[in-house]
């Protein structure tokens, strides 16, 4: 299993090549959703994980309030009043934006290397804080999609093996538990 270690400041994460391939579809699936390009995908459109991904649509060119749970969460209003919400958008979404794409860019251009090399891999020297906040961002998503609540793992564990939704929350835990172990690195 993946896992960061720490070096001194120097960070880096162990990563299967099937684990890298995740995480790409991931990032790209989230670049997409924030306005980022289209992108070839390396999964097979009939894996219950990529019809949930692909629920997500790209983001209007002017700037409003996201219909999309997910994009409404990770580009949230700062005012309940719609004139105020609007007004704080439209001078700083798209810096927000364009920090989340930059952030996810960087973490999918690390992944590509061990993708390229099509084995398992480190990812090295890697910067913490791009990561924590491309796994917080990824994790947000994923929590949208899914409903997770209080009850969520509960819910997975008596999934069947046999149940299209059981990797998907996999992934979802497995991305926690990345962060976790991050954080504790981070904090150590």
């Amino acid at each position: 299993m993946s896992e960061f270690t720490r070096d001194q400041n120097i960070y880096s994460l162990d990563l299967s090549i099937d684990e890298a391939h995740i995480l790409i579809n991931l990032v790209e699936q989230l670049l997409e959703l924030l306005g980022e390009g289209d992108f070839h995908h390396h999964y097979d459109e009939s894996d219950p994980f990529a019809q949930l991904m692909s629920q997500l649509k790209a983001a209007p060119e002017e700037i409003v309030t996201p219909e999309d749970p997910v994009l409404l969460r990770l580009l949230p209003n700062a005012y309940s009043d719609p004139e105020a919400a609007a007004d704080f958008r439209r001078y700083t979404e798209p810096t927000l934006r364009g920090k989340k794409q930059r952030t996810l860019q960087m973490v999918r251009q690390a992944l590509e290397i061990i993708v390229d090399d099509d084995r398992s891999g480190v990812v090295e020297d890697l910067d913490s804080e791009i990561w924590l906040m491309a796994i917080n961002d990824l994790r947000l998503a994923l929590s949208i999609r899914l409903e997770i609540d209080p009850n969520s793992f509960d819910h997975f564990e008596a999934l069947s093996d046999s149940d299209p939704q059981k990797p998907i929350y996999a992934v979802y835990f497995w991305l926690g538990w990345l962060q976790a172990n991050l954080l504790n690195l981070m904090a150590g």
